[in-house]
């Protein structure tokens, strides 16, 4: 996992081309501006969902990885609390079985790391079983996720 703030995300072009194609369009476009729901960059290889909202207490809230997708989860505006670790973590229990349509395992685990994501971003790969919308405060929270298909 990579967390860092918007303005040092070019730092990780080279790495994929489809994650180059997610970074571009980030440098390049106002997040901010897109409508609410699924906003397609190139196909089904990068494609964003944007959304608003006051985020979850950590009792609603959920580990969780993808096999086909990695996650450039950016907060716009706002703070959330954002979980992690890895999937070696010997506490891990799958509460909920991949999901080949959503491409999506959930989780329950001890020892994560908790920090607040605010005005930054979290690129985040399969190994890593990441915790999102999870409640900071009471403000209202401007996020992107760009689901960049990983090339095989």
């Amino acid at each position: 996992m990579i967390v860092g703030k918007l303005v040092d995300l070019y730092r990780y072009k080279g790495i994929a081309k489809n994650i180059d194609t997610a970074i571009d369009y980030v440098l390049n476009n106002d997040l901010m501006a897109l409508p609410k729901g699924k906003t397609v960059v190139d196909g089904d290889n990068v494609f964003i969902n944007r959304d608003t909202y006051i985020a979850n207490d950590l009792e609603k809230c959920f580990y969780e990885n993808h096999e086909n997708y990695i996650d450039l989860q950016i907060v716009l505006k706002g703070c959330e609390m954002f979980g992690y670790t890895h999937i070696s973590n010997p506490t891990l229990t799958i509460t909920t079985p991949y999901n080949d349509v959503k491409d999506v395992t959930k989780y329950s685990c001890e020892g994560g790391i908790m920090f607040p994501l605010s005005e930054g971003f979290a690129l985040v790969y399969t190994e890593d079983i990441h915790l999102a919308k999870c409640k900071a405060n009471e403000e209202l929270v401007e996020k992107v996720v760009i689901k960049i298909k990983i090339e095989k």
